[in-house]
């Protein structure tokens, strides 16, 4: 590695750290991160994976607390555990090479379906900023497992940007972990109206037809 390639990449892991913090603490701040739950990660050209700590409360994350793993999941850098859902991350990004951030929370809307095991239908065309018409729901399975982790990859096709998991919460996924924290808001959203339309009736659900409409009008939109 050259002297400028490496000057390139600790820039770019600096700037992975900042957003990470910053990030985590917006997400406690809008209600969608509480206390150590969830984690929230980065990765890099180069396959580093930068992620939040184990059982640290996110306004109190620094920096330096964040750690650097392998797609094998291997500690690089820091000092700190990494979240006991490093494999599920890992392996997010082993077979989604669209995705380089995830957001996995356990927001209280997302998690509440989850616990039902239902999945989120076209309740509103705003579903289709996370490029689906359902966000699916994945296996349960013990957190932090390698079982749990390819529960998630097998209900978490591309090109969606979300997906539930029973019993236990959300992942959101972006190209940026601005678009990935946009997803979980997004889904938190449409699990919000979802469940408070039930509570009255039967929600409308919009058709294949009308999504497509949707989507043909969200490509035209400009970046």
């Amino acid at each position: 590695m050259t002297t400028e390639t490496q000057t390139a990449t600790e820039t770019l892991g600096d700037s992975a750290r900042n957003e990470l913090v910053v990030c985590g603490r917006k997400l406690l701040e809008f209600g969608l991160l509480s206390q150590t739950s969830g984690n929230i990660s980065i990765k890099l050209p180069n396959d580093d994976v930068y992620i939040t700590p184990s059982s640290m409360e996110y306004d109190r994350i620094k920096n330096e607390d964040i750690v650097v793993v392998g797609l094998d999941g291997k500690v690089r850098q820091g000092s700190r555990v990494p979240s006991s859902e490093t494999p599920l991350h890992c392996l997010v990004y082993e077979t989604r090479p669209d995705v380089s951030a995830i957001v996995h929370t356990h927001s209280p809307y997302a998690t509440t379906l989850a616990v039902m095991g239902m999945s989120i239908p076209a309740v509103h065309y705003m579903i289709a900023v996370l490029r689906t018409t359902t966000i699916e729901v994945a296996a349960y399975a013990t957190y932090g497992t390698e079982e749990l982790a390819r529960n998630v990859r097998d209900a978490f096709v591309a090109p969606s940007k979300a997906v539930l998991i029973a019993n236990h919460g959300l992942v959101a996924v972006g190209s940026t972990l601005k678009e990935a924290a946009d997803a979980a808001q997004a889904v938190e959203t449409l699990a919000g109206l979802y469940i408070r339309s039930l509570t009255i009736g039967k929600p409308n659900i919009l058709s294949d037809e009308q999504m497509a409409e949707v989507f043909a009008k969200y490509e035209k939109k400009p970046a």
